[in-house]
């Protein structure tokens, strides 16, 4: 009997998934919403880490991230989150004022004038900039995101893959670079360019991509084990909304592994324990950036179960994987009572911490999964 609990509890240590209600989810991604406001510098940027064992602020920043998190508070804004629109709305003009042109303005990219650009940071101000379309009903970007677009498809290549860099002294993409999450990125935002306008022939490339995720990406960029990418469950939730569009049987398929990838990676996560030997045997708590992407990729996949009944025998355990990572969210946020016995309150309260750091993303990611867990079915 006793090795039979030494093995339960050290080797396949039970699931712990809260069920929070909807009032709950709200509040914890409301209270990420407020870490952000009160960490958003004047220049719209925001405090990237913060290391609470230390008491110490990281001057690093990434733009891919920052693009990302003014797209979380756009999606909060849409829900009717206090103060959300306000302080995406300072990130996004932080964007716009640092915009590459291309030359003749054809093309605009989000980045530095000088330094090579990357493909994840113009993609995810390309699907930040239509959420606030979608949120506002404001056309005054729409200029903006033909251009923005134009990048994204220069970055695509004749087989559908996704080149991750541009380089400035070239002028032309940097060959043979990938990155783990630019491609779906970049699907996501042609899909979302698409939908917005479907007349300016952005499915085509968004197809050619989606193709290529489906049926060669793991294969040809050796992603070992298979990646579980948020970004294309978003994406091809999003095509399959498209008015008379049908998702291909590979595309399917891809979308049923993904969410076989996810659930177990759901279920690890919730085997997991701050402290004792189960955290010898499971590791620590994921960040909130990667606990948050896992209920993103289970949100995205859920809805489009929701809308295409051949992925009716997984929409029950989405369903079920989406709830335990809100749980496991709302459990591990940081409280305002918490955050008061910390050097810093106003850094901590609302985040997510991953052995004494919060990073923005993990505020951003957590919002975002938040969020979609609350409706599948939207």
């Amino acid at each position: 009997m006793a090795v039979a609990v030494v093995v339960r509890v050290a080797v396949v240590p039970p699931e712990r998934c809260p069920s929070p209600s909807v009032q709950e989810r709200r509040a914890a991604a409301a209270a990420a919403v407020g870490w952000l406001a009160r960490n958003q510098e004047t220049d719209g940027t925001w405090l990237y880490q913060y290391d609470a064992g230390a008491d110490e602020i990281s001057s690093d920043y990434n733009l891919v991230r920052h693009a990302g998190v003014t797209l979380s508070l756009y999606q909060a804004a849409g829900v009717g989150l206090d103060r959300a629109e306000r302080v995406a709305d300072r990130g996004a003009d932080y964007a716009r004022d640092h915009l590459v042109d291309g030359e003749p303005a054809e093309f605009a990219a989000f980045g530095f004038p000088g330094a090579r650009l990357e493909t994840g940071a113009t993609a995810l101000l390309t699907a930040a900039l239509l959420e606030r379309r979608a949120v506002t009903g404001d056309r005054s970007d729409d200029r903006l995101l033909a251009r923005l677009g134009n990048f994204l498809v220069g970055q695509v290549r004749d087989d559908g893959a996704v080149l991750s860099l541009w380089d400035p002294q070239t002028r032309a993409p940097v060959p043979d670079h990938y990155d783990r999450f630019a491609t779906g990125e970049a699907l996501w935002a042609l899909a979302r360019l698409h939908r917005a306008f479907p007349e300016a022939g952005w499915d085509e490339p968004a197809r050619q991509v989606a193709r290529y995720v489906a049926t060669d990406r793991d294969r040809d960029e050796r992603r070992f084990p298979y990646l579980s990418d948020h970004w294309s469950a978003y994406a091809f939730d999003e095509m399959a909304r498209w008015p008379g569009n049908r998702l291909d049987e590979p595309e399917i398929e891809y979308a049923r592994r993904q969410a076989g990838i996810h659930g177990v990676q759901v279920r690890y996560e919730s085997q997991r324990r701050d402290g004792g030997v189960t955290e010898l045997v499971r590791g620590p708590y994921a960040p909130g950036s990667g606990l948050g992407t896992l209920g993103e990729g289970i949100g995205a996949l859920g809805r489009l179960a929701a809308v295409d009944a051949r992925l009716d025998d997984v929409a029950s355990d989405l369903a079920d994987r989406a709830e335990c990572v809100s749980g496991m969210l709302v459990d591990r946020q940081v409280t305002a009572a918490e955050a008061q016995s910390m050097a810093q309150p106003d850094l901590a309260r609302g985040a997510w911490f991953h052995r004494d750091l919060t990073r923005m993303d993990d505020q951003q990611h957590a919002i975002s999964a938040l969020l979609v867990a609350q409706d599948p079915a939207q």
